[in-house]
Formats: structure tokens, C-alpha cells, sequence
């Protein structure tokens, strides 16, 4: 249908030239086939499925080749004009049987079905979010603290709409399986805080450090006064200040509060005063409050609370330096792709994480041959520290020292 009307309009016109104008876009639709339209839209909507245009014909330029499809090759120097395609959803043309068929793909369809849309902060403005289309890459990192070695050791690419969380469960297995070896630690930002997670980590007797997602909750200090603790999981005392860490009870798998007397120290902060002693029962222990001379002791179950921990997370940048060198710091691979399917996404991503520690390797070189040649300049004992190695890693001798399986 689409190839006869492209074509008599053509001929028309060329039959009537009069009615040409020149530079004019022709344009030719088609009704979208999609069946399942909400009970919104009245009228099936089209797009445009092919453009053309008729220029004034130039000595040394070719016809098109839609000009040869549609027939009218001959008839154009006749006229001494030249069809132009301008646009086209056109994906394929056959010509084989008696009536040629001409297939179009939606161009508000992308091509790729794969890939989804998601959305991310603005780097010009964090408090706005932007689209994007594709797919998205985690990388997981070990951290050897002793050496201050990161190594990306397990990489997993899905479309843009998954949320991160889903995958830490899965690739913290593969990691295990292939690596033969137990994280300590688990630290992660707020798309890994699901409730999943955290029991996981801890099953394996991990210590899971996730920055805390307030998913759209409210923070107003009289919410966080109501439910008696605030964005970090820290209680508040009855008088309304926050407690003092008191310590973590590895046998009850438990952290305790204190409110240490704050309502008799520091009096100006305190926004509801207690006149008089008086004691509280449930998960606070049941003791004399401030006035009388003691301490409110409040302790809290990971069952119960499951997004506690802080001091370890700043160690999360060093997966953000991994990710920051497989994009626009070095080796600028993952900045923006252009890549067509999930399996050419994984490749890209996998490509850049082995890129990861080459890199790596080749600045170990350069440095110790530096120190070297520096030390063999100045028989200084600050290169000598420098040139001795230190022990290797575990991740790194199960990569050296792997055992093959029995066939």
C-alpha cells in the first residue's frame, strides 16, 4: 500500500509539473498496527513513513536509488529534476514477488528492545533527574585494605529500568564461587538498601555497610520524633535527644544506646525536658532516667533494625575510582557506548573491567622501575621500603593459585 501511494503520487506529479514545487517535502503515512491502544486515544494515530522532495538536476549527480525503485529513473531528466529521499522508517524492501512489499518500523519505537529507560541525577543540577536510554553496568570491587590494592572482580550489565539492589545477592555468590573467598564487608549505596540484602550479608557473617534509602518517606523532625529514631537508625531519648553509641554485643547480635545524661549536660539542646524520674519498658531497658543520676540504655536487634553502620562506608570510593576509570578519567570506555543489544553492552563492560587491572599493572611498573632506578642513584633506604613488595592479596593467589575442578 505504502509502495503505491509513493508511487502514483510520484508519477503524478511528474505528469503535472506545474504542480511542482521545488524543495517542497512530500510525505507518505501509515496507521499505527498496534492493537492494544488505551481507551484514551479515539483515532488510531500514524507517522510518517517515507519523505521526499523534487530538486532541480545537476549534471554530475546520479538519480536515487528510490527513484530507480519507484520507476520513475527515466521520466526525471525528462523533466530535469531529481527525487531527493529527505526521511524514511523504511526497514526493508522485496521486491521478489509480483507486488513489492515495503516494511516500516515506528519511529517512536526504539530500535534496540532491549534496552530501557531510566532515570539519574543531572550532573548540572543533582536536585533534577534527566532520562536515559540503555543499559547500565555494576561493577564489583575488592578492597585490600592492608595495601590499598581495588580490583574490579565481577561485573554484571542489565537494562537502565533495573534497580542495583537486585543484583548484589547473585554476583555476591558468583564472587564466592569463583573466588573462594568470604567478604568481611559489604558496603554499598542506597540503590543496595533492600531489607533482602542485608540479611543475606549477614547470614554469611558479613557486615553489611548500605547507605540508607529514604525512599520518598518524611524527615520532618516531628516524624522522626514520633517513630523514635531518625534517618540513620540512632533512638531518640525521651527528653528528645538523640542517643550516644554504647558498643555492638557480638553474642545478642545487638548495638546499644545511651542518652548519657544530655538533658543534664547540655540542657539548651534538649527540646522536651523530664522534671521528674520515671522508667520505660519494650525495647528500652528499665532504668532511672537522667534526673535521678543514672543513664536511659536503649538496645536494638539487627532483626529489628536493619540499616546500621558507618564508619567503614567511605571506603565505597574506591568503587567509585573504578568506575571513574572505566569511564571519563583514562580509559574513557564506558563514558558513552554505542553499542545494539544486552550482549554487546556485557562485552563493553567486561572489556573495561579487564582494561581496569592492565592499567594497573602497567603504572606497578613504572613505579617500581622509578624507585628502582632512584635507588640505585642515591642508595636511599625511602626507595628500598618502597621497592619491597608487600604480601598478596587473597583475591589475587585464587586468581594465581586457582584449582581445577576433577573432571
Amino acid at each position: 500500500m505504502i509502495f503505491y501511494t509513493i508511487f502514483h503520487r510520484a508519477s503524478y506529479l511528474l505528469a503535472h509539473p506545474e504542480k511542482i514545487i521545488l524543495g517542497k517535502q512530500r510525505c507518505s503515512f501509515a496507521l499505527c498496527p498496534q492493537d492494544d491502544l488505551p481507551s484514551c486515544v479515539r483515532k488510531r494515530p500514524s507517522f510518517i513513513t517515507l519523505s521526499f522532495c523534487f530538486l532541480p538536476k545537476e549534471d554530475d549527480r546520479l538519480q536515487s536509488e528510490l527513484a530507480r525503485i519507484l520507476g520513475v529513473e527515466k521520466k526525471l531528466p525528462q523533466k530535469g529534476l531529481y527525487l531527493k529521499l529527505t526521511s524514511s522508517c523504511v526497514s526493508r524492501i522485496d521486491l521478489t514477488g509480483n507486488n513489492p512489499l515495503i516494511y516500516v518500523h515506528c519511529p517512536r519505537m526504539p530500535s534496540d528492545l532491549e534496552a530501557k529507560i531510566d532515570y539519574r541525577r543531572s550532573n548540572h543540577n543533582p536536585n533534577k533527574k534527566v532520562k536515559i536510554f540503555g543499559f547500565q553496568a555494576m561493577i564489583t570491587t575488592s578492597i585490600e585494605v592492608e595495601i590499598g590494592l581495588e580490583l574490579p572482580v565481577g561485573c554484571v550489565v542489565s537494562s537502565a529500568e533495573k534497580s542495583d539492589g537486585s543484583h548484589l545477592i547473585p554476583e555476591r555468590r558468583k564472587f564466592i564461587r569463583e573466588h573462594e573467598l568470604l567478604p568481611s564487608i559489604d558496603i554499598g549505596d542506597a540503590g543496595f538498601d533492600v531489607t533482602d540484602n542485608f540479611q543475606y550479608v549477614r547470614s554469611t557473617g558479613s557486615i553489611p555497610i548500605i547507605d540508607y534509602n529514604r525512599r520518598g518517606e518524611r524527615t520532618d523532625p516531628t516524624t522522626l520524633l514520633m517513630r523514635s529514631y531518625d534517618e540513620r537508625g540512632t533512638p531518640f531519648a525521651p527528653c528528645g535527644t538523640l542517643c550516644k553509641s554504647n558498643g555492638y554485643d557480638e553474642r545478642k547480635k545487638r548495638v546499644s544506646y545511651m542518652c548519657r545524661r544530655q538533658c543534664l549536660t547540655s540542657p539548651s539542646f534538649v527540646s522536651h525536658p523530664i522534671p521528674g524520674a520515671s522508667t520505660l519498658q519494650g525495647n528500652v531497658a528499665t532504668l532511672p532516667i537522667c534526673p535521678s543520676g543514672l543513664t536511659l540504655v536503649w538496645c536494638v536487634k539487627f532483626q529489628d533494625h536493619q540499616r546500621d553502620g558507618k564508619k567503614t562506608r567511605n571506603l565505597r570510593s574506591a568503587s567509585e575510582r573504578t568506575n571513574g576509570i572505566t569511564k571519563e578519567a583514562d580509559l574513557n570506555i564506558l563514558e558513552s557506548p554505542r553499542v545494539f543489544g544486552l550482549t554487546a553492552a556485557s562485552i563493553e563492560a567486561t572489556t573495561a573491567c579487564i582494561t581496569t587491572p592492565l592499567k594497573m599493572v602497567m603504572k606497578f611498573i613504572v613505579r617500581v622501575t622509578l624507585n628502582l632506578i632512584g635507588y640505585l642513584k642515591t642508595w636511599k633506604k625511602s626507595y628500598r621500603r618502597k621497592l619491597e613488595g608487600p604480601k598478596a592479596p587473597a583475591c589475587i593467589l585464587s586468581l594465581i593459585q586457582r584449582r581445577r575442578a576433577p573432571p
